[in-house]
């Protein structure tokens, strides 16, 4: 009779902090047998710092079941045990890792892949930990030629950083002298499996586990325990594609190598361990081949680093060579070297000339896309592995392999392109890249070509702008990263990308208040800089309002507060959120830009989209309901101020919210309000002549925003309107005219001509002169009544901009005056 098994039970696990040892415990049940049950060890040896025991707890959770992979495999139960519940988006989870993750498995022992068991869960919440971890990076050594290429590009750009090194069963010496070539410290933890997993167990199965995704845990486990926030990885943009179809699963050797399990990962932690500490590949957006390239940089480690898999066997007899000169992996890496090193170069890491190895041809063949099937191992793909031997061609054309298979070759630039992933933070964004390309050479675009110049030297750096080229956009494919200014949509973007704000933020998202809204992002971010300035506080207002983020990069000290407003332009592709958080109101503005509503407010949204339970959240309702802790403006208390409108006593309310968070006492709240003027352009009094009273309100480029003036303006008898269109709906604007009873109408195009449909009573003038504008308000405003200049659209169908509109119905108001 077969032996059954009926469920596979994961058991308890413990930590110990004496000895540093976790335990995790497990077994396999059978119908006719006794049950088989297995304990492994993971083992630390530097003492820790202090830990969130809280985050480590769920780290371990999840580490038990990935661990379980190991043993689950021998007899691939049709049950699940866990010895804690999980949710379904748990189970999700690790459904796909199991299934994907033992795609190989069940390809070599031709099982179905319903065969894997699912995972049971509950419905429940999962409680996870924020944690502040010090900005610094532990990165897997693993001995090959990847994690090498991130430890001397991280040395490079001035990270913070140790290396890691992931023992199973035995020590690895080539990761230790590559540590020590790389003159870093190091981190080691012992993985301990269970003896009897080396053992015969009658119709048992064997085969390929998704090892990455358990050092992935034992990773963060690590940085958990030693105060790191980031565990990197060395994966390359080749992990992502696949070997064979069995039964409709795309098989992939390199599963858990591959971006979509980079991307499951971080999510996974993120929503159900934790914040603070990061998993990501620093070398994601490479082929192999641009890999290779920049290991050749570095030949002091040609006589150290290995990737045959022999040279690191965990229970088998190890090759005391560095290279066994059979395997796939072999064949796969000579021929990539090929392409950039020499012959004696390259014969004295291998200590021969593999081309010429006739016994190797199936296995070239197979490498190159011109055998049977992809190896299962970790290879590159076929397109650079055909490109890295047309490019050794003529060096070796005397060669066996050459002469059999270079003609049946061809080149792919493409294998030298960068490809866009979402995983890498921003502060390792440049890792491996040659040229940078910026997309907009505005102000911002300029700060950050410094920004580039004085940290990332040796970087080559290309300005891409309609003002010096109409195919600037095309072009971009032709380097291998873009920072892309706010004013260029990010869909225009086809090469990996990062932005000046996200630097910045990046760098100081915690010292930050940022805020937002439909209108009143400017007004809110004075307000607050000079109630907090007042306040005796260190404070800087850098962005739209201030200066540039970049241009003061290294300046902030880290006791600052940095005030900055950000439009939904620049949170359009924001990677980080401001440690308080400010929305002023929304409403839909930006149409053109942004393509709907929902888009716009999406966007918006980002500015709460990465807190976590330390963070503030303050506006008039909770509507987005983030992690972080929500403060309630329109509870806060009225102050007397200069500013006029109902929209400015809401802006003023949002600044004291923060304010108050920030410990501020009413007396200086109330100074700080009061000695504030208000912003030009924003309701401004231009002053009063003739008896008219002239007031510039150009940023109102809404017909929400124009509404709000003309309520804060209750004797408007005469406004200027109309502009871009965009499609806005001017009903409750139309409405609001009439019930205020404003006779004189100024229209401009191109959506003057949809503002108005009932004209009765209204004296209007269409034109888009603003010389005539004025004109006719100076002779149809009535003594004692007010022109406001509030157009409701934006400023760019006759001005650059709002401002270049406001100042000329400024000089023009004046100029009249002074004229008569």
């Amino acid at each position: 009779m077969a032996i059954q098994a009926t469920n596979f039970e994961y058991l308890d696990y413990s930590f110990n902090t004496e000895d540093k040892k976790a335990t995790f415990n497990f077994r396999i049940n059978f119908k006719e047998k006794e049950s088989l049950d297995f304990t492994e060890t993971i083992e630390f040896f530097e003492e820790f710092t202090d830990y969130s025991e809280e985050y480590l707890r769920n780290v371990l959770d999840n580490l038990h079941i990935a661990l379980g992979l190991s043993y689950y495999k021998l007899y691939v139960p049709s049950e699940i045990v866990l010895s804690k519940a999980i949710s379904k988006g748990q189970a999700d989870f690790w459904n796909t890792v199991f299934l994907k993750g033992l795609g190989e498995f069940l390809f070599r022992n031709n099982l179905h892949p319903d065969k894997i068991a699912k995972f049971p869960f509950e419905e429940k919440e999962t409680k996870t930990t924020n944690i502040n971890q010090k900005d610094r990076s532990l990165v897997g050594i693993g001995g090959g030629k990847d994690s090498i290429v991130t430890g001397e590009i991280f040395k490079e750009h001035g990270h913070d950083f140790d290396g890691f090194i992931i023992e199973t069963e035995r020590s690895y010496p080539i990761a230790e002298n590559v540590l020590e070539v790389m003159k870093v410290n190091g981190i080691k933890v012992h993985r301990k499996l269970d003896s009897k997993i080396f053992e015969e167990h009658p119709e048992s199965y064997n085969g390929h586990i998704p090892i990455s995704a358990i050092f992935a845990f034992i990773g963060i486990a690590t940085c958990c325990l030693y105060d790191y926030s980031y565990f990197v990885v060395s994966n390359e943009y080749s992990s992502n594609f696949g070997n064979h179809e069995h039964e409709g699963l795309t098989i992939n050797h390199q599963w858990s190598k591959s971006q979509e399990f980079e991307e499951m990962f971080q999510q996974y932690t993120n929503t159900f361990i934790g914040t603070g500490i990061t998993y990501f590949s620093s070398i994601r957006p490479f082929y192999e081949i641009r890999i290779v390239e920049m290991f050749t940089k570095y030949p002091q480690y040609f006589e150290t680093f290995s990737s045959c898999n022999n040279a690191y066997k965990v229970n088998k007899e190890r090759s005391n060579k560095l290279w066994c000169n059979n395997c796939a992996k072999c064949v796969f890496l000579y021929t990539l070297l090929s392409a950039y090193l020499e012959p004696k170069d390259l014969e004295e890491i291998f200590q021969e000339n593999l081309f010429d190895r006739e016994d190797l041809l199936q296995n070239f063949k197979d490498i190159l896309g011109l055998g049977n099937m992809k190896p299962f191992d970790c290879v590159g793909t076929f397109s650079e592995c055909q490109t890295a031997l047309k490019f050794a061609e003529t060096k070796f054309k005397d060669s066996f392999i050459i002469r059999e298979l270079a003609d049946q070759c061809s080149i792919d630039e493409q294998v030298f392109r960068t490809c866009r992933t979402h995983t890498i933070p921003t502060p390792f964004c440049l890792t491996g890249m040659k040229t940078a390309y910026i997309l907009g050479y505005g102000k911002e675009g300029k700060e950050t070509e410094k920004f580039l110049q004085n940290h990332f030297p040796n970087i080559q750096i290309k300005i891409g702008d309609k003002s010096l080229d109409d195919n600037y956009l095309v072009n971009q494919i032709n380097y291998d990263f873009a920072f892309k200014t706010p004013g260029i949509h990010k869909s225009k973007v086809t090469i990996p990308y990062t932005t000046a704000t996200n630097l910045f933020l990046s760098k100081y998202n915690k010292q930050m208040i940022g805020i937002t809204g439909s209108k009143g992002k400017s007004t809110t971010t004075s307000l607050i800089y000079s109630i907090l300035k007042e306040a005796g506080k260190k404070v800087r207002i850098l962005g739209n309002i201030g200066t540039p983020m970049l241009s003061e990069y290294d300046l902030i000290k880290p006791d600052e507060l940095i005030i900055t407003e950000l439009s939904s332009y620049q949170l359009d592709d924001a990677k980080y959120s401001p440690h308080i958080a400010v929305l002023t109101n929304l409403f839909p503005e930006h149409l053109d830009f942004h393509g709907d509503k929902e888009t716009y407010y999406e966007a918006k949204r980002k500015i709460v989209r990465y807190q976590n339970e330390s963070d503030y959240f303050v506006s008039a309702n909770n509507e987005w309901n983030p992690r972080s802790t929500h403060i309630d403006y329109s509870k806060s208390a009225k102050y007397e101020s200069n500013l006029l409108g109902e929209h400015n006593e809401r802006n003023i309310q949002a600044a004291v919210a923060v304010a108050e968070l920030l410990n501020v006492d009413e007396k200086t709240i109330q100074k700080g309000i009061r000695e504030f003027k208000g912003l030009p352009h924003r309701l401004e009094l231009i002053g009063e002549f003739k008896g008219i009273k002239f007031y510039d309100d150009a940023i109102s480029t809404t017909p929400e925003s124009t509404i709000e003036a003309i309520k804060s303006l209750p004797n408007t008898e005469t406004i200027l309107l109309g502009g871009q269109d965009r499609g806005y709906d001017f009903s409750s604007l139309e409405e609001e005219i009439h019930d205020s009873n404003i006779k004189n109408i100024v229209l401009f195009p191109d959506s003057g001509d949809r503002i108005i449909q009932d004209t009765k009573k209204l004296n209007i003038l269409k034109t888009d002169s603003m010389q005539e504008a004025v004109q006719f308000a100076y002779e149809n405003t009535t003594h004692g009544n007010i022109c406001l200049l509030s157009c409701a659209s934006p400023s760019y169908s006759l001005w650059k901009n709002y401002e270049e509109k406001g100042d000329e119905f400024k000089n023009l108001v004046i100029k009249f005056n002074n004229s008569n």
